[in-house]
Parts: C-alpha cells; structure tokens; sequence
C-alpha cells in the first residue's frame, strides 16, 4: 500500500507537468536560553519585507528586538521600557547575515545588509557562545524571526528567503550583490 501511494504521488507531479521547485528558504538558529517564551513573526512577513529594526541593549545583553514588516511593526520581543535604537533600510535593502553571542540570553547581534552596512548591538566583549547566521541559499535575505523573549530576549532564529526587489548574498563570491547582478 505505501508503494501505491507513494507511486501515485510521483506520477500526479509527472502528469501535471508541475516542475521541480529550487529551494529558496533556509533557517539558521535558534541562538540562545531556554528561558521565556517562544515568538514566531512569520504571519508578520505578510506585511512585507522587513524595513526596519528597533534594538534596545545594555551592556551585557539585547534587552528587546522589534521588526518592521513592510510599514506595520511588530510585537516587541523582551523588555519594552527604555528607548530604542531604529536602524532604517533603503528601498531594496535586505539583512543578509546576522552575528552574535549568547549565553542564558541574546549577549550581542550585529545585522549585514546586501548593500554592506553593519548596525550592531549589545556588548562588544563577553562570555558567550558567537554565531554566524546567514542563508543557505544565494540572492536570499532575512525574512523574518522567531525565538524566545520574557524580561530580556533568550534566543533568536533567523528564517531566510527571496523576497521581490531585495538582492542578497552570494556565498559563493563572498560579496553582496543585486538581482540584477546575479552569477
């Protein structure tokens, strides 16, 4: 019987004529604790690309993180109270790779833009665990987050994709470059 179905599956593709789809989409993380709760921003996406940041950090973790999708922002994540730092993206700017520390909690995230601009947070020295977040996949960006926050921001998870208009990385030539300049 799984033969069948599987047999079935096979010959539908084969017949529609549907063909084969490259992979686009990767996930790099998740970075960090255990502690708090989990957030999934991937509804947020449908709001558009991501075309800002708002980071607020001390000098021993990332105290609160909140994206903006396309013009709506979403829920921040960790401790709201204090200000924040906003970090803009141009018309075509897309976050390409993401770096940073953990321990118990997010301890430091610097952001790579396709277009070569670093905007980074947290303390510069520490303790913790480094990553380097980027996505599998040339010309794709970050799409969107997910991870764990309570009082402070526990872990991160970065959830990469194409998105129209945005070029990405290329891993390949280890430059940033534009859809219009793709290998």
């Amino acid at each position: 019987m799984p033969v069948f179905i599987l047999l079935s599956l096979l010959l539908r593709d084969v017949v529609s004529g549907s063909p084969a789809q490259a992979s686009s989409s990767s996930y790099s993380g998740e970075y960090g604790g255990s502690s708090g709760e989990h957030f999934d921003q991937s509804r947020n996406q449908l709001d558009g690309p991501i075309t800002a940041l708002r980071i607020q950090a001390n000098n021993k973790y990332i105290l609160s993180i909140q994206v903006r999708y396309g013009g709506m922002w979403s829920r921040i994540e960790g401790n709201p109270s204090g200000s924040q730092s906003v970090m803009p993206l141009f018309p075509g700017e897309g976050i390409v790779q993401v770096l940073g520390r953990f321990g118990s909690f997010v301890e430091y995230i610097a952001f790579r833009t396709n277009l070569g601009r670093v905007f980074d947070y947290g303390a510069g020295s520490g303790l913790g665990v480094a990553f380097d977040a980027e996505p599998l996949f040339p010309n794709t960006v970050l799409r969107y987050i997910s991870g764990r926050s309570g009082p402070l921001v526990s872990a991160v998870g970065f959830h990469w994709d194409k998105e129209e208009g945005i070029g990405g990385w290329d891993q390949s030539t280890g430059s940033p470059h534009t859809k219009n300049n793709s290998p």
